[in-house]
């Protein structure tokens, strides 16, 4: 079993959180994951990082540890890649799906109510995947990048919150739990 702890070691802040700065914080993070993820997986026509949203789209206060909250991020979705039933559930799914099909799926991972940071990676994953599957179309890329921001503010980023933010996160990879699609 591998456990992959990111401790944020600086003094907490009293700093109020808004759902707009950790919404904008979750498209910069999610931005970096597919950017950070098709370099790794060795696609040779990886789009910039800018081309990834639209010029002046705010990306939130700045995080501390960004590096190593995108560290985590990235090693719990590598895990990801082995499971079968996420895999033919993403490959069942074309870029240009409509609206509610991305939504349907993204809501699938959270159907049981139960939210943590294994589903939030599977999220971001999930959108890594379909935007594989659209590298020629830098404005699909970006309506699926801001569609899963919007679900992820809907109804994920309050969670968030809750546990003092993306820079206060703890990701062990032990709290994954597949959801059941």
């Amino acid at each position: 079993m591998v456990l992959v702890i990111v401790v944020i070691d600086a003094p907490r802040r009293q700093q109020r959180l808004t759902l707009e700065d950790v919404t904008n914080q979750g498209r910069y993070l999610l931005n970096n994951f597919i950017y950070e993820r098709m370099q790794s997986d060795g696609i040779e026509t990886v789009p910039g990082i800018e081309q990834l949203q639209e010029p002046g789209t705010p990306t939130g206060p700045p995080m501390e540890h960004v590096r190593e909250i995108g560290r985590a991020l990235r090693f719990i979705g590598d895990d990801l890649d082995k499971d079968q039933k996420l895999q033919e559930l993403v490959n069942r799914v074309p870029p240009e799906a409509e609206r509610q099909t991305l939504l349907t799926v993204a809501s699938n991972i959270f159907k049981d109510g139960i939210f943590n940071w294994g589903r939030v990676v599977a999220l971001f994953y999930f959108a890594y995947k379909v935007c594989l599957k659209a590298l020629d179309r830098i404005p699909l890329i970006r309506a699926i990048i801001n569609l899963i921001v919007e679900f992820m503010r809907d109804h994920v980023v309050r969670w968030i919150i809750e546990r003092g933010g993306w820079c206060e996160t703890v990701l062990s990879h032990n709290e994954i739990k597949q959801p059941e699609l």
